[in-house]
């Protein structure tokens, strides 16, 4: 008797129960890791902090720009103000109360939780503490912009 040498119907539903298995291992797995995971919102807030960034980044590196004033200060509202004036004429304010970031009069960010600007003389350096929902800035790990000279 010659041995059977293909797909029996038994062996080809163990393989597509396998599969379904298999798939559906996956699927959880993935519909898990998208629950912990917005993108959507660390995108938002990446596009936040770059759009600050590259407008301060600029104004920091501008030869002989210096701090005129940097304060943070409590409103009449009760809200925290936070501002940074500098010698070319530019100012960025951050405002609690719309939880926003301008350059002058416009609106540069949105969706600022803390934003808080302090400079050092003796160094000639501005720390800038940011947060937004999933971006945290704060303490150990503000950003220090140096002054070009």
């Amino acid at each position: 008797m010659k041995g059977n040498r293909g797909v029996t119907l038994t062996s080809l539903i163990v393989y597509i129960i396998g599969m379904l298995i298999m798939l559906a291992t996956l699927a959880t797995l993935r519909t898990f890791f998208s629950k912990n995971v917005d993108i959507r919102a660390i995108n938002d807030d990446t596009i936040q902090y770059s759009k600050f960034a590259s407008a301060f980044s600029t104004e920091t590196n501008t030869k002989d720009n210096k701090v005129i004033e940097c304060r943070t200060q409590i409103d009449e509202k009760g809200e925290k103000v936070s501002y940074i004036v500098f010698s070319s004429g530019n100012q960025y304010t951050y405002m609690e109360d719309n939880h926003s970031i301008y350059k002058n009069k416009y609106k540069i960010c949105e969706s600022i939780q803390n934003c808080e600007f302090s400079f050092d003389n003796n160094k000639n350096t501005i720390t800038v503490e940011f947060k937004t929902n999933s971006i945290d800035l704060t303490g150990d790990n503000a950003v220090t912009y140096a002054l070009k000279k």
